[in-house]
């Protein structure tokens, strides 16, 4: 697994602990940091993108609902929204990070910590995004 594939899922775990428990992503972030032994360049990387996700992820978040083709918000499982949350903040707020990588490590991530299922409804929603993006669609 790459640096910055760790620092992604290190960063969903954080978000998931931080959900989980109401304690703040930075310090769910830096107990996974702290329990782990990470490249200094994994850390920097996974810093940057909790900050992206603390600034942008409730906003981008609650813009799930429209791309959801004959699905309801509710239904959709919270790690799944985590990590949509992950690929949506990439795709709006990462321009060195490609529309394809960002997809495919949000789809990575849905494989290692959900289902099959989930990958395929991760890549639907995200590929969904990404068409809205490059359209010029409104991000928020």
């Amino acid at each position: 697994m790459g640096k910055r594939s760790k620092g992604r899922a290190l960063l969903l775990q954080a978000m998931y602990a931080a959900r989980l428990s109401g304690r703040t992503l930075t310090d769910c972030l830096e107990d996974q940091l702290a329990r782990r032994e990470s490249a200094d360049e994994t850390e920097s990387f996974v810093r940057e993108l909790a900050r992206k996700v603390t600034n942008h992820g409730a906003g981008l978040e609650a813009s799930v609902g429209p791309l959801l083709a004959n699905w309801d918000l509710a239904r959709v499982g919270l790690l799944e929204r985590l990590i949509l949350t992950i690929g949506l903040v990439e795709l709006h707020h990462s321009p060195e990070v490609p529309f394809r990588v960002a997809i495919n490590e949000a789809c990575e991530l849905a494989r290692s910590f959900c289902d099959e299922n989930a990958v395929r409804f991760v890549n639907g929603v995200l590929d969904r995004a990404a068409g809205e993006i490059e359209r010029g669609a409104d991000a928020p």
